[in-house]
């Protein structure tokens, strides 16, 4: 693939600054978009622009001109989670008139379905304080689903106990079957440089469009490094 311009919301992030340092390495050029400019001055080689991704306006924009827009963004200042769903209602509204053709939004696990076909995030024993951030997640998935034909998208969920800071690994594996990707021991883990490498992936050589993907380890000695 040919280097393209790459907006990342939510760059400042662990998440999303891993996101943004991927994209930098594979030679594109990559525009972090956030409310704290000196946060995202800390992603060497990024073009730092501040904006709010929960206003179409603005985040059109600050995208304009890029040719995917890539959205991870939350906020665990407090209990409420209500701005992932909002920034994905703004980004929905934003690509079409800002002319980006595909985006990417960077989810929760525990919309991930479990063997009984129930979404992990609705199993008993679900984590308490991960729940509002799961269903929060899980709204912003539906509302790519009930956007227009028109709209490219990609959502990618992590593991949804398991994704960890650090560096790339290799030896991980993507589905797009709504279940998470396990080893063979069943846990489901990835680091964030792996989960980087496999959204990269995905906007480099599209597999999942109008689609949600998963990524994890395929082995227990990947998933514990």
């Amino acid at each position: 693939m040919i280097a393209v311009r790459i907006a990342v919301i939510g760059a400042s992030g662990w998440l999303g600054g891993a996101i943004a340092r991927e994209a930098l390495e594979r030679g594109h050029e990559v525009t972090g978009i956030g409310r704290d400019p000196d946060k995202l001055a800390a992603v060497p080689g990024i073009t730092p622009v501040r904006a709010d991704a929960t206003d179409p306006e603005v985040l059109a924009e600050a995208i304009a001109g890029h040719d995917i827009a890539v959205s991870s963004v939350t906020d665990r200042r407090g209990p409420d989670r209500s701005v992932i769903p909002a920034s994905v209602r703004s980004l929905i509204e934003a690509a079409p008139l800002a002319n980006v053709p595909r985006i990417a939004v960077v989810g929760g696990g525990g919309s991930l379905l479990a063997d009984d076909g129930r979404r992990l995030v609705d199993q008993p024993g679900f984590p308490d304080e991960y729940k509002a951030e799961a269903l929060a997640g899980a709204e912003a998935l539906e509302l790519l689903r009930a956007a227009p034909e028109t709209l490219n998208w990609t959502y990618v969920s992590p593991p949804p106990a398991n994704l960890t800071p650090g560096d790339k690994r290799g030896g991980y594996a993507v589905s797009g079957d709504d279940h998470p990707v396990t080893d063979d021991t069943g846990r489901s883990a990835i680091t964030s440089g792996d989960l980087a490498a496999a959204l990269l992936d995905e906007l480099e050589h599209p597999q999942f469009t109008r689609r949600r993907f998963t990524a994890g380890y395929t082995s227990a000695q990947g998933s514990s490094e």
